[in-house]
């Protein structure tokens, strides 16, 4: 686990330099936009269509769905105890369901469980964190927060509908009965392997230095707490609730001991929300994580 880490931390690392001496802003975005719609729809694919979940694969999105909701409440209760303003108690939420699940998982996933790691990583994120985000998730933020700059709950549907990593899971299964030509396949694969790579990247290039403020050092320690330690301890014990064992388990647990996701800053602007708050909790969990990832490995031993 340790040498998978380094391995992908060193290619961050890497986009973090680039960043500061080669890349510019807009460059993060077009790199982005390749991944997000090519590569990573051509991995998720490739991965549902030569690798197909067995039924009993869907508790790990059941545990997901499970443990997000316990998460979820016991955010916005604590907020609500420590007396936060309504704007960061909804970044609270956002940072403490929503996991970093694809740019960090994914990879990770792959290297250590193969390619069945990763089609399960795949449904714990396409249909377990994007659907809860952008159903619940969206609906929390509109009742924590009075929608005065016009954002409707209606775009969390359609965010939805814009995913394309969600349309080729759907895809993958659609054309299970169907003999695709090893040349379509040989092109997915190849495009596919690209996303690893390319995703380490990205989140060193999307990293930024701690706000130096300590308004919400209370909130932020809060956030890193429930993301890197209760919502995995949870998901472990309902995962093993519901029987799940082997990989499966692994990679639920693993999967939900991710820091949080970097959508939930884009989400935060977009609302109105506590954006320096999401972005201090984004940076601080993801260091703190290759601590407590390497921790949550021998746990699950």
């Amino acid at each position: 686990m340790l040498k998978v880490l380094i391995t992908l931390i060193t290619i961050s690392l890497l986009g973090y330099l680039g960043k500061k001496y080669l890349f510019k802003e807009e460059d993060k975005e077009v790199i982005s936009k390749f991944v997000y719609n090519f590569s990573l729809p051509a991995l998720v694919f490739y991965s549902i269509y030569t690798s197909p979940p067995q039924i009993s694969s869907f508790k790990v999105v059941i545990t997901e769905w499970i443990t997000s909701f316990l998460i979820g409440a016991i955010s916005i209760l604590l907020g609500f105890i420590l007396k936060l303003n309504k704007r960061t108690i909804a970044s609270l939420f956002l940072v403490s369901v929503g996991g970093n699940v694809t740019f960090m998982g994914y990879p990770i996933m792959e290297r250590l469980f193969g390619n069945q790691g990763l089609t399960l990583a795949i449904l714990f994120d396409q249909l377990g964190m994007i659907i809860f985000i952008y159903t619940v998730g969206i609906l929390v933020i509109n009742l924590l927060v009075s929608s005065e700059d016009g954002t409707k709950g209606s775009m969390g549907l359609w965010k939805i509908l814009q995913n394309p990593p969600l349309w080729a899971l759907l895809a993958g299964f659609l054309f299970q009965k169907i003999n695709i030509p090893d040349f379509i396949l040989d092109s997915f694969s190849i495009l596919g392997r690209a996303t690893t790579p390319l995703m380490m990247f990205l989140l060193g290039l999307s990293l930024s230095k701690p706000y130096k403020d300590n308004r919400s050092i209370i909130g932020v320690s809060l956030g890193i707490l429930l993301k890197l330690i209760l919502f995995p301890l949870f998901s472990l014990f309902i995962a093993k609730f519901l029987n799940l064992s082997g990989i499966p388990l692994k990679v639920t647990v693993l999967e939900s001991a991710m820091p949080s996701m970097l959508t939930a800053l884009v989400l935060a602007i977009q609302f109105n929300l506590d954006y320096v708050f999401a972005s201090q909790t984004i940076t601080y969990s993801t260091l703190f994580s290759l601590i407590t990832l390497n921790l949550w490995i021998g746990v699950i031993k």
